[in-house]
């Protein structure tokens, strides 16, 4: 099980900068909530392009794992750090577009970038096989014998999501998603532009 934490901002000199914003004293207690539902706010939406992103970076049939392997970890008035996490299993290579055996390999396609490639090493051609639990899968021979097959596997959901392209992306709108949603927050606060 691979577990990787996306993106992460914990900020003290945000809270600090919050309140030299706020001018009076009961408006500067509210800066820690200020900050946390900023935080929060942001990393809802940091997510949701995460996400966006990984869904148009890779050929993933079944995109819904992208989110539900994916969650926030919430800032509170207390603990000021919000984070987008992401947990979960290689994925089977299935789980993205796949043609079956046909003169050659059976061939897949992980990156909507990329072609379907003929899935071979070794002169050892991937097939599509069902096991007897029913399970389908594409496997490869480990050698010339028949027995054993080992199954192909592919990115897990945090290594998707943590592209070094989507991570970079998301990086820079959590910092001017950020500073937009405080702005917004002080504004709600005090009743004024700030």
């Amino acid at each position: 099980m691979s577990d990787q934490s996306i993106l992460q901002i914990d900020t003290d000199e945000e809270l600090a900068r919050v309140m030299r914003q706020l001018k009076t004293l009961p408006q500067q207690l509210g800066a820690p909530n200020v900050l946390k539902n900023a935080l929060n706010s942001t990393a809802r939406k940091v997510r949701r392009q995460i996400i966006k992103d990984s869904k148009g970076r890779y050929a993933l049939k079944e995109k819904k794992a992208l989110q539900s392997e994916s969650k926030i970890l919430s800032a509170s008035a207390s603990t000021l750090e919000a984070a987008v996490l992401a947990k979960g299993p290689m994925r089977d290579i299935m789980d993205f577009m796949t043609q079956p055996n046909t003169d050659t390999a059976a061939a897949a396609k992980v990156l909507n970038s990329g072609a379907m490639k003929p899935l071979e090493a070794g002169g050892l051609k991937a097939f599509i096989t069902t096991f007897r639990s029913g399970h389908t899968a594409i496997v490869q021979r480990r050698g010339a014998e028949r027995l054993p097959v080992k199954k192909l596997l592919s990115p897990a959901v945090p290594h998707m999501m943590g592209n070094e392209e989507v991570r970079a992306e998301a990086e820079a709108l959590a910092y001017e998603t950020l500073q937009r949603e405080i702005g917004k927050r002080i504004e709600q606060l005090t009743g004024a532009r700030a």
